[in-house]
């Protein structure tokens, strides 16, 4: 008889939580074990985008600074992050050390409130403020009823600044085929996404169809996995199953049990 199931991530989206806890199977999951890994990832998609690294890098290759005849050449834009302002979806301990990074960078941080709610206190910039007035918009959210597609069109057109778009937390998040329409009229400047709808992605899929294009970059969801992270979420796994059997359960998942 299943009694345990043990999550080897922070996400329990892939997990019947009403089933396990009709049947009384506990479910836990890993806490805590990505706070660098993540944010530092987030962070080198904002770098390569807002400087137009794969672009360089691309021109690079091509041969156009041998072409250019001078030392440098400017054809692709180059922004700095420092006087940026950067929201941030999702106000857990990603988010926070998310916000701590940007600090370090000169950057200005938003905890977004959540979408449709008011009164969340002083922490939060209203949703439709950090729509309009970020430069660079991060997601570090579950992917729950409530956020699943979180950012269509609507959201898109309301993004004033034209920012990048930076999602290191889950695909369904995103609507992918808004995401492209969105890429197509300019209404973003760019999109890192290391996360997509479906994983792997179909070839066929308006992530995959944008993914040449130098202003985005999609990595296959390795974010989490730096080696320091993999030895600590496995160190943790291991602490979950041996406190559920000793009767002491830890990093059980609220509303699974």
């Amino acid at each position: 008889m299943l009694k345990l199931i043990a999550v080897a991530a922070t996400g329990t989206d892939c997990v019947d939580k009403a089933y396990c806890r009709k049947h009384g199977i506990a479910v836990t999951n890993i806490r805590g074990y990505a706070l660098h890994t993540v944010p530092e990832h987030a962070f080198a998609l904002m770098l390569a985008l807002q400087r137009n690294i794969v672009a360089y890098r691309s021109d690079v290759i091509a041969g156009v600074w041998q072409k250019a005849g001078q030392f440098c050449f400017f054809d692709h834009p180059i922004r700095d992050l420092a006087g940026a302002r950067l929201g941030i979806v999702g106000e857990g301990v990603l988010g926070q050390r998310v916000a701590g990074l940007a600090k370090a960078f000169g950057m200005h941080p938003m905890f977004a409130a959540h979408k449709g709610v008011s009164g969340l206190g002083p922490l939060y910039t209203p949703w439709d403020e950090v729509l309009e007035t970020s430069d660079v918009i991060t997601l570090h959210c579950p992917l729950t009823p409530q956020t699943r597609g979180m950012i269509a069109m609507p959201e898109f057109r309301a993004m004033k600044g034209a920012p990048l778009l930076i999602n290191t937390a889950r695909g369904g998040l995103v609507d992918e085929s808004a995401l492209v329409q969105a890429l197509d009229e300019g209404l973003i400047l760019g999109a890192g996404f290391d996360v997509a709808a479906e994983e792997p992605p179909p070839i066929d899929s308006p992530l995959m169809r944008v993914v040449h294009r130098a202003n985005v970059i999609v990595t296959p969801h390795i974010a989490w996995a730096s080696d320091e992270a993999q030895k600590t979420l496995a160190d943790q796994l291991i602490d979950n199953i041996e406190s559920f059997v000793s009767g002491t359960p830890r990093n059980l998942v609220e509303g699974a049990f």
